[in-house]
């Protein structure tokens, strides 16, 4: 009797998944897009949709049937009221459990960016490791991407988890947990990645529009301060970024004479004086690896002269910061822990805290680590 009392509850319980739908009967809304117009105070909403058939694959194999990519558009005073009405049209049901990214257009950027972070940042249904982009792209280009050989966009940057591993000239994803916690800190710069489209990369028998994160969007103390693009964007994140690696030119009396494939240790911030504006010196350790030599050179001028241009480069994003007032080294996140009294003064009359003054020296130590198949005597030359 014990036995039959306790399978019979066992069966009450399980009744309670009744209600639950079957994966294939709901659709996964994977990456949000957010636009803004001014003129009419409304916001313009972007939902990229996929069922259960766009990421279902059997090992080794992939559909032969084109796989849909549908893209929801809807507009309204508010995010989510134009969700809203779009939730009203769409069967099978939506479900946002899954969402991924969140792109926002440089119209939200520049007019209400504040608003757009708080919705995002207050919904419990959504993710604090989802990834945040900004675009100047269209909207509804970015979600119709694909990966390569017509793989589902899961397979592009956009929908690419937050990436811990090694990058290769190129800048990985930010999530929105980490962004709200670089945006509201004090001091140092908050950096949101661009998506871009590259429709010239890859030719096939169609066009083939490539994603790629091709620059950053800079704010200092929740303002925004413009952006940050190209090889400078690439620079500026392989010096915040322990795990990314860049291919840097080496010139010497305007000829390029060799190529480095190189890692940056963390930038140190050595701090001194007493006024109330931070004052400091900057320390890179560098492990680089030979890729090539176009020109022969001694081992000692060739190190010197990579040392001294990438000296030259940090020096020169940081002048660059200045003049967008950003700090791009991220030297204030250090200066107000380690002097929170000079950081009040700072605080009670502020204007931007950094100058060309405020970087007192540079001193850049690369070591080579790999001179591949390049044999040298350290007197001598590579031959």
């Amino acid at each position: 009797m014990k036995k039959l009392l306790i399978l019979f509850f066992s069966f009450v319980l399980l009744s309670g998944c009744s209600g639950l739908k079957n994966i294939q009967d709901l659709s996964y809304i994977v990456a949000i897009g957010v636009d803004y117009d001014e003129a009419e105070e409304e916001f313009t909403i972007y939902l990229q949709g996929l069922n259960f058939s766009n990421v279902a694959k059997q090992e080794g194999t992939r559909s032969s049937e084109p796989i849909p990519n549908l893209i929801g558009v809807s507009k309204g005073k508010t995010i989510n009221l134009a969700v809203g009405k779009l939730y009203k049209k769409s069967k099978p049901t939506l479900f946002y459990g899954h969402i991924k990214s969140v792109v926002v257009t440089e119209s939200v950027l520049q007019h209400t960016f504040d608003d757009v972070l708080e919705v995002f940042g207050r919904n419990r249904s959504l993710r604090p490791n989802m990834l945040f982009f900004s675009t100047n792209e269209k909207l509804d280009e970015v979600f119709a991407a694909k990966g390569l050989y017509d793989y589902p966009p899961i397979y592009t940057v956009l929908l690419t988890e937050e990436n811990h591993e090694s990058l290769r000239e190129e800048i990985g994803g930010t999530s929105l947990m980490r962004f709200r916690r670089e945006y509201n800190e004090p001091m140092g710069a908050a950096m949101l990645p661009i998506i871009s489209i590259d429709r010239q990369a890859w030719k096939g028998d169609d066009t083939n529009a490539s994603l790629l994160i091709s620059g950053l969007d800079l704010f200092q103390h929740g303002s925004y301060k413009g952006k940050v693009s190209g090889e400078d964007a690439i620079f500026t994140n392989w010096l915040n970024s322990s795990t990314s690696k860049i291919n840097y030119d080496v010139y010497m009396d305007g000829e390029l004479v060799a190529v480095f494939y190189m890692t940056a240790g963390s930038l140190k911030k050595s701090f001194h004086g007493k006024g109330k504006d931070p004052v400091f010196d900057l320390t890179l350790n560098v492990q680089a690896e030979l890729v090539e030599i176009i020109k022969s050179t001694s081992y000692e001028g060739l190190k010197e002269e990579l040392e001294r241009s990438i000296e030259k480069d940090i020096k020169d994003l940081y002048t660059f910061g200045i003049g967008k007032e950003t700090d791009l080294l991220h030297i204030g996140d250090g200066y107000y822990r380690r002097h929170p009294e000079q950081y009040k003064k700072l605080k009670d009359h502020y204007a931007f805290f950094l100058n060309a003054k405020s970087l007192q020296a540079t001193d850049v130590d690369v070591t080579i680590t790999n001179f591949n198949t390049y044999n040298y005597e350290k007197e001598k030359k590579f031959d």
